[in-house]
């Protein structure tokens, strides 16, 4: 019988590559909370936001958090300073940081087990994105998925 290609098999093949516990707040958490749940793992880059019953609502990437927190820890004259902060994003972030969760998450595209390890690396690379929740088909977080690692993974495969 032929063997199916890595690329052909589904997400959940690769249990070893899941991050359990990914760092998880809910929608009312605060800005603080949810920076103290990105530090508890740095690996993951982002922050999910789930409901009281686990199912995803969002995500809040850790460049968002970046300039909440350049507002809160810089003196504002040195923002001008800071190239890669677009003019606008700042003069947002100068107006008041978003208290929760709520206000600093954004909707995110999601996987599922069966999902295909070619159409979640296609995905992940055109948006840009640098993690991925893998969630139930009632939409409950599982847990995450870090392009890096995939492809980390295909490196090796492909070496041995």
């Amino acid at each position: 019988m032929a063997k199916i290609p890595v690329w052909r098999r589904p997400v959940g093949d690769f249990p070893s590559l899941l991050h359990l516990g990914p760092p998880v707040v809910h929608v009312t958490d605060s800005l603080s909370s949810v920076v103290s749940a990105l530090a508890g793992d740095p690996h993951a880059r982002a922050v999910f936001v789930v409901d009281d019953d686990d199912r995803l609502l969002g995500i809040i990437p850790e460049r968002r958090l970046d300039t909440n927190l350049v507002r809160l820890v810089l003196p504002q004259s040195i923002w001008p300073s800071i190239g890669d902060l677009d003019a606008r994003t700042l003069l947002h972030a100068a107006k008041g940081a978003p208290q929760t969760a709520h206000d600093l998450m954004v909707p995110c595209d999601a996987t599922t087990p069966d999902a295909l390890l070619q159409d979640l690396l296609v995905g992940m690379i055109r948006r840009g994105d640098s993690a991925t929740p893998l969630i139930d088909e009632q939409g409950r977080l599982l847990g995450y998925l870090s392009l890096f690692e995939l492809l980390a993974n295909l490196l090796r495969q492909s070496d041995a």
